[in-house]
């Protein structure tokens, strides 16, 4: 793999860098209900993947009967719960059109979600079981036997899947997260609900409740585990409604534990006397004694005292919200906004770290202190990588606050500091992937680039950190969103003159390396986007925005990654906040808000193409998309969290037919089985990116952008539909200045309802 350099360009003439220009804002397009139109429905007969002869129906009935005599003894225990059965399915059938919905539908089966990609959870009683097992031996219609074709087994939801760390894990942490089964059937819920808590009160377990996702379900944490009797385990985890039973996990500041070294002499500026927007930071609190730092807060609270916090990782991380431009001399890559901060003393510097639920507590106290904050900086993690296939519950929960506050959340991609230290090109087969809560499909997720090259250093500038953890989240979701400046780290594992320069509590500047110090710079920027969006007429400033804003800026001043480079570059590093909000004189930059609802597709036709790019009428440019939203999720469905997706088109109309042309018809992953589209393709991920140069022009007359939206399977419909901003810049490969100009022009014979997308120039700190 050949390195990259984030945000290098070719030193050709034609490739020569372009400022963006304040006098170029970026056009929004705002929604318009004529921009929906129905699709054909479509459907064939259900496919039937491999005979369903005698044998097969045996052989599946057999592992029924082996799975219902694993229940039996749960069922017996507690008879008015439902029973939790996994139904495998093939690999080529996981896709909705596929799932076994009649044969649920037919059998009495409750649907329980998903846990991994290829396995659908039901709950079931003793008649349901029953029913199921005559079924799948006698009834032979079409629909059931494709029904039947696409199971590969059905088993239980053992012991092992509930507590798969063992009950030793359990004391030896004091305190466990009980996740339980939520069901689609309403009396079913009541009655696991009282049954828990009747249970856990009968045992005598401390325990609390905590709000999971839009249906109010919940987990609990129990408390006080370091001397329960292993007896007290069988019983609770012989409950059929327990899902999960596991060690609470720790959260820990994402900086190293490397001794630090004085950068040159630097100071915080003051900040500008007004104007500047403000980002909150949950950490380990700012020291009293930063005193170059103290004319930047605006407020603190406090949830933790020493000595279970030192203040000095907050301090180091606040400092670059504030002045990461000024205590780093003024470096190119990093900008020059500075941010007032929001100081939430919310996570211990103990090596022991933060539990999930105080830090839940106390992140959700925070917000509701100080609604008008929309950026919240959070430079924590756990030190292991994140599962493969499901979300974490403080990635879920940040979910959930970020809707319910409209805040954006700016969370670091985590630190990977095992052995074999990695370099770059990356080894195959660390243990590096991004940490908890960083896969939230929320939050601008951000990982660490280096910026400065030295003898001794890990990394050249303008390579992935050694330490940055990289993607991709559950389910092959991009991550890290986006990269930016966390310091290098030198040999053995130490700071040195690559690292990023901060402040320390002790009101020093010092040096050191994490993701801790990429996301502060990244927040900063977000803060600024948003202050510049928000208050325009017609136009609601949100966290999918601004999200969109950001990763399309880090498209925007970054070479066209491969896929490989997408897991720790993201989309790359975005230098400027003006970046993301006005274009350079050779592009030109629609923002579109659509709303897309199942069944419809929106579509913007003509698309106006400046003159410029057509080469005899083909199409001559390089074409960078970005799409996001906040899609429904669903904590209970495992693999399946996300619960609806959006496809792009960009391309041609042929009638009412659109042909699209980026990403090109049958690139890696935009065809073939579910699996392959999730893995390659990036279907269900929540941010879209599409990149394509046309360097010898491709033919067509009739240019437009399209979006579908598809939902889960028993997914309920959006009422108001799925809001969804993307954002199109058509640059030109010559450096052409006339483009923005010319798109303009274009724009304006569309008669669209338009107008500037930021409000206002984002806000330079003034003494940096």
């Amino acid at each position: 793999m050949a390195t990259r350099r984030t945000g290098s360009r070719s030193s050709s003439k034609s490739e020569q860098p372009h400022r963006p220009d304040t006098r170029n804002p970026f056009q929004h397009i705002p929604f318009a209900e004529r921009d929906l139109r129905g699709i054909e429905p479509g459907g064939s007969a259900p496919k039937v993947f491999v005979e369903v002869d005698d044998s097969y129906r045996e052989a599946l009935a057999g592992t029924l009967d082996a799975a219902a005599r694993e229940l039996e003894a749960e069922l017996a225990a507690f008879p008015h719960s439902l029973g939790p059965l996994v139904v495998r399915l093939r690999e080529d059938g996981i896709a909705k059109s596929h799932r076994p919905l009649k044969l649920v539908d037919e059998t009495g089966l409750v649907p329980a979600g998903h846990e991994r990609v290829e396995e659908m959870l039901v709950g079931a009683h003793r008649a349901s079981i029953a029913a199921l097992r005559s079924v799948i031996l006698e009834r032979d219609i079409q629909a059931i036997r494709a029904n039947l074709s696409v199971i590969r087994r059905i088993d239980p939801w053992s012991r092992a899947r509930r507590n798969p760390e063992g009950t030793l894990a359990l004391r030896e942490r004091g305190s466990a997260l009980l996740r339980l089964f939520r069901y689609a059937n309403d009396a079913a819920n009541a009655q696991l609900f009282e049954s828990v808590k009747g249970l856990v009160s009968q045992l005598g377990l401390k325990h609390r409740f905590f709000r999971q996702g839009r249906h109010g379900w919940f987990y609990l944490c129990l408390s006080g585990l370091a001397d329960i009797a292993e007896e007290k385990f069988d019983v609770l985890l012989g409950f059929p409604g327990v899902r999960r039973l596991m060690p609470e996990p720790l959260y820990h500041q994402m900086a190293t534990a490397g001794s630090t070294s004085p950068p040159s002499p630097r100071t915080l500026p003051l900040p500008s006397p007004a104007g500047l927007p403000t980002v909150a930071v949950f950490d380990t609190g700012v020291a009293p004694t930063a005193s170059d730092l103290q004319p930047w807060l605006v407020g603190s609270e406090t949830f933790v005292l020493p000595p279970d916090t030192d203040h000095q990782h907050g301090t180091m991380v606040a400092s670059l919200v504030a002045g990461a431009h000024a205590l780093n001399a003024s470096h190119e890559d990093i900008p020059a906004v500075g941010s007032l901060v929001y100081n939430v003393c919310g996570l211990e510097s103990v090596a022991g770290g933060g539990r999930i639920s105080d830090l839940t507590t106390r992140l959700e106290d925070a917000l509701k202190r100080r609604q008008e904050i929309r950026v919240w900086n959070l430079s924590l993690g756990m030190r292991v990588p994140c599962h493969e296939q499901t979300f974490s519950e403080f990635a879920q929960t940040l979910d959930r606050l970020s809707d319910q506050y409209n805040v954006l959340f700016v969370v670091a991609a985590g630190n990977y500091l095992d052995m074999p230290r990695r370099t770059w090109p990356s080894a195959p087969g660390l243990q590096d992937r991004v940490s908890s809560p960083g896969e939230s499909v929320r939050a601008l997720t951000v990982g660490s680039v280096c910026h400065l090259s030295a003898a001794s250093a890990l990394n050249a500038a303008g390579e992935p950190a050694a330490y940055s953890r990289r993607g991709p989240g559950p389910v092959f979701t991009p991550k890290p969103d986006i990269v930016h400046i966390g310091g290098g780290v030198h040999q053995p594992f130490n700071t040195g003159d690559s690292s990023v320069a901060v402040l320390s509590a002790a009101n020093t500047a010092v040096r050191n390396f994490g993701t801790s110090f990429a996301t502060p710079v990244a927040a900063s920027m977000a803060a600024h986007a948003w202050q510049a969006i928000e208050g325009q007429r017609g136009l609601t400033a949100s966290p999918s925005l601004v999200k969109a804003v950001m990763v399309h800026a880090a498209q925007l001043s970054s070479p066209a990654y491969s896929p490989l480079e997408r897991r720790y570059y993201g989309t790359g590093l975005p230098k400027d906040v003006v970046t993301g909000l006005y274009d350079r004189a050779d592009s030109f930059t629609l923002v579109f808000e659509a709303r897309l609802v199942p069944g419809m597709r929106w579509r913007k036709a003509p698309y106006p193409i400046p003159a410029g790019l057509l080469r005899d009428g083909r199409l001559a440019c390089e074409v960078i998309i970005t799409a996001a939203y906040s899609p429904p999720v669903d904590p209970d469905a495992g693999a399946e969290y996300v619960r609806a997706n959006v496809e792009l088109s960009f391309g041609t109309l042929d009638g009412d037919s659109i042909a699209s042309k980026v990403p090109m018809k049958g690139e890696d992953g935009s065809d073939g089985y579910e699996a392959m589209q999730v893995e390659h393709g990036g279907k269900w991920a929540p941010v879209k990116i599409h990149r394509k140069r046309f360097a010898h022009g491709i033919g067509g007359n009739d240019w437009a952008l399209q979006a579908r939206m598809f939902m889960r399977a028993f997914e309920p419909a959006i009422a108001e539909g799925l809001q969804v901003h993307i954002i199109c810049t058509l640059r030109a490969l010559d450096g052409n200045p006339e483009v923005h100009a010319q798109g303009l022009q274009a724009l304006a014979a569309t008669n669209w309802v338009r107008q500037d997308l930021p409000l206002r120039v984002p806000v330079r700190s003034g003494a940096q």
